[in-house]
């Protein structure tokens, strides 16, 4: 399955909503894809995974670079709708130290808005699609019995 980025806004705050896997042979183009969504001078931004089926150490290091982007006054992000094997991932790593964890859209938008004040809406492009080959590679997260 390929990688898919949508864009929204709800109450403000710019909503990618991620579809497919994010792996090693398209981490860049997910990175490309997320920059090219984003307005310059964004301060807000939640990830809707709810729709992701994997992502790789390439897939969380991208994570970790938005994370860098959006600290500081005025700025917030924030993960959502993670399926069960990323959101363990996730938590285990220790990523929901960094970056805010939420169980729904509304809930993350709810908790950015507030840190900052409800930011003034820009103008977003309506969707932004990545393709890219499915990977034969990346790193495999394992937790038990159960890959990730």
């Amino acid at each position: 399955m390929d990688l898919q980025v949508s864009w929204s806004r709800d109450t403000g705050v710019l909503v990618a909503s991620l579809s497919g896997r994010v792996d090693s042979s398209n981490s860049e183009a997910f990175h490309e894809a997320l920059k090219e969504g984003m307005p310059e001078g964004e301060r807000t931004l939640a990830l809707d995974c709810g729709r992701l089926t994997y992502m790789s150490s390439a897939g969380l290091r991208i994570l970790l670079e938005l994370a860098r982007r959006f600290r500081g006054p005025g700025k917030a992000m924030g993960l959502c709708g993670l399926p069960e094997s990323i959101d363990s991932v996730v938590r285990l790593s220790g990523f929901d130290k960094i970056i805010p964890v939420h169980e729904s859209i509304s809930d993350a938008v709810a908790a950015i808005s507030s840190k900052v004040g409800a930011a003034k809406p820009h103008d977003a492009p309506e969707e932004a699609d990545v393709e890219e080959p499915e990977s034969s590679g990346g790193f495999q997260f394992r937790l038990g019995k159960r890959s990730i």
